[in-house]
């Protein structure tokens, strides 16, 4: 019988496939999260092993096509809520950051956090990325076959657990990699009013009209959280003082974002530019969750 990925509750319903892709999105009526049922599907399966062949060039390619405001500027905020939340310590804290990209965070955090870091990619290209380009050492590899066992003070996950196959098995990981009462950070996509309303356009007409929830629950997005649904996975699996905040962070470009979409080419213009519009104005809707929490 399937489960509820978040609570492992069973009250759970399945809406009409697009017409598009023939996906079918499933929601939980206890947490709200909604999620790809079938997400070990064959083009999930290929779209993650083709990001783990990327060669640093490629990786690069990824990275110029992010929104510049959207990583330093959330990421400062991080680094300054896990010093705080960390008791003193002789030594420099350690963080690890979980598919750490290209290293930039970890740079600010060695930078101008002070702290010791270091973290892990699937991508050997992304490896050889974040040594050239911040002297920031990587592990190569999945968190399983790392063997970390309470050796790291924090942990960081930007926009990976909704990547995953399985989210409960990578943040047992972080629990047992944490130190006693070492602190996680993460940021994951957030199902919004916006998502609902597309959905139910989406369910209304059998199908027929899906772009928005196709792009956003896809092969790079397999679940998208709300605040209770990210809450009660993370108490189910022994962490404490979580605190969900919806946030309004867009990290592709406006350009890119639409485009992933495969629109007609004469509209990608106006509405890069209407969104770009109200993510400044800060009317755009949240669509991700900055999450905190602690291991006892």
């Amino acid at each position: 019988m399937l489960v509820c990925p978040a609570c492992a509750g069973s009250r759970i319903r399945t809406g009409p496939a697009s017409g598009a892709t023939g996906r079918r999105i499933t929601a939980c009526r206890d947490c709200g999260v909604h999620f790809w049922a079938d997400h070990e599907a064959a083009e999930r399966l290929e779209a993650i092993e083709i990001q783990s062949e990327l060669t640093a060039e490629g990786y690069s390619d990824w990275v110029d096509i992010k929104r510049e405001q959207a990583g330093p500027e959330a990421w400062r905020d991080a680094i300054g809520w896990i010093r705080g939340a960390l008791p003193p310590t002789d030594g420099a804290p350690v963080i690890y950051d979980v598919g750490a990209g290209d290293g930039h965070f970890l740079s600010l955090a060695r930078d101008e956090g002070g702290f010791a870091v270091t973290g892990n990619e699937i991508a050997k290209g992304a490896v050889e990325l974040a040594k050239a380009r911040y002297d920031v050492d990587l592990d190569l590899g999945v968190l399983e076959d790392l063997g970390h066992v309470e050796d790291v003070d924090a942990a960081t996950l930007w926009c990976v657990l909704a990547h995953v196959p399985d989210g409960d098995q990578l943040l047992r990981e972080v629990h047992t990699m944490l130190r006693p009462g070492g602190v996680l950070f993460l940021q994951t996509p957030h199902w919004t009013a916006a998502d609902g309303a597309a959905n139910g356009v989406k369910t209304l007409t059998g199908g027929r009209f899906s772009k928005v929830p196709d792009r956003r629950i896809a092969q790079h997005h397999w679940i998208l959280h709300t605040r209770r649904s990210i809450t009660a996975q993370l108490e189910r699996l022994g962490f404490t003082d979580v605190v969900a905040e919806p946030k309004l962070r867009y990290t592709l470009t406006s350009r890119a974002y639409f485009a992933s979409m495969n629109p007609p080419q004469w509209t990608i213009g106006p509405a890069s530019w209407l969104l770009d519009k109200a993510v400044a104005s800060r009317l755009a809707p949240r669509i991700v969750l900055d999450v905190r929490a602690r291991k006892a």
